[in-house]
């Protein structure tokens, strides 16, 4: 998987990575882990996704966009209303974390389970 993660500056709340799939497996995939994660959610368009959702047990509203693009399909996640007394640094944990599950099933269930198969 040739994963293109995009530089943001360091105390963002959001990460954004443009990744070689085709976007309605990406999209897929969101759905996925955040109904596995027990998120509340809503589609606001058909590239942005809001979402609440506890990770490491803090409760923050996320917002997660699948967009495509020329050279594979741009997945952003931004933390729009953390936790209250959420550090910085645990902000940045949170979105990477909801980010790399993402990521993870998508290396599952199209690269793994290929080789299993």
């Amino acid at each position: 998987m040739n994963v293109v993660p995009h530089s943001v500056p360091p105390d963002s709340n959001t990460m954004k990575t443009t990744l070689p799939y085709n976007r309605k497996y990406v999209i897929f995939a969101v759905y996925e882990v955040l109904d596995k994660n027990g998120a509340e959610y809503e589609k606001t368009d058909a590239s942005t996704i809001l979402a609440e959702m506890s990770v490491y047990g803090n409760l923050s509203r996320f917002s997660v966009s699948v967009n495509e693009q020329e050279t594979g399909t741009e997945i952003t996640v931004t933390m729009i209303h953390p936790c209250e007394g959420l550090s910085a640094s645990g902000v940045q944990r949170s979105v990477t974390a909801v980010a790399d599950s993402i990521l993870q099933y998508l290396e599952n269930d199209l690269e793994i389970n290929r080789l299993k198969a």
